[in-house]
Formats: C-alpha cells, sequence, structure tokens
C-alpha cells in the first residue's frame, strides 16, 4: 500500500507528542498550586528515561487529584519497592549513580562514585 511506511512513524511521533502532552499537563498543575513539578518532561525522547517519566507521571498525577479531593494519597507498594516513582524531581546524574532509587533492595548500597555522573 502505497505511504504505509510512514504510518509507523507517524504512530511514534503522535505516542511522543502526546507523552510531551501530558507530562506537561502534570507539572502545570503541580505549578498552579505552587508546587515544584516533578517531571522532568525531555526526558521522553531517551530510551529507558521515558519508562521512568511514565511511571512518575501516573503516580503524581494520582497524587495530586487525591490531594485535591481533600484524601490522603492511597498506599502504592510498586512505589515502595521502586522509590523512584515516587521520590522528589531528581537529575538523571543523580538517578544513574543512587542505587536507593532504584529498587528498595538496594537501599543500603552507597552512590557511585563515577566520575561523569557527579555534579547536579
Amino acid at each position: 500500500v502505497a505511504g504505509s511506511s510512514t504510518l509507523p512513524v507517524l504512530a511514534l511521533l503522535w505516542i511522543f507528542y502526546t507523552q510531551y502532552l501530558l507530562y506537561s499537563r502534570v507539572n502545570e498543575l503541580y505549578e498552579v498550586k505552587g508546587l515544584a513539578p516533578p517531571l522532568h518532561v525531555w526526558w521522553l525522547v531517551f530510551p529507558g528515561f521515558n519508562l521512568v517519566v511514565g511511571l512518575r507521571q501516573v503516580h503524581f498525577l494520582a497524587r495530586f487529584w487525591a490531594f485535591e479531593r481533600g484524601e490522603d494519597p492511597p498506599k502504592d507498594p510498586v512505589v515502595d519497592f521502586f522509590p523512584f516513582i515516587g521520590a522528589d524531581r531528581f537529575t538523571w546524574r543523580e538517578f544513574l549513580r543512587q542505587p536507593k532509587l532504584w529498587c528498595r533492595l538496594l537501599q543500603d548500597v552507597p552512590d557511585l562514585e563515577i566520575g561523569f555522573l557527579q555534579g547536579p
């Protein structure tokens, strides 16, 4: 079928565009309330980090609406096991050098001392 090779590219662009809109909107909701935005929107372009920011987006959106309803956010065993999902905003370097963010089983592992990961 003529032009069918462009459909996967268009689908991928659509997915990234809608992810961008979602992540931006979550940050906007937090900023309107005077809170720090929890997501790094630009992470969606890096394989692996797009999953990180996607999981965080779901968590922080649910948390926002719980607060809006005057409720405590529900306990989330996934966030308990993968602390990066619910952690305060962090840089990609902080994420890579702090195993305690990756998984609860690594909570006592010291930060990695790798040169290019040092700094903000």
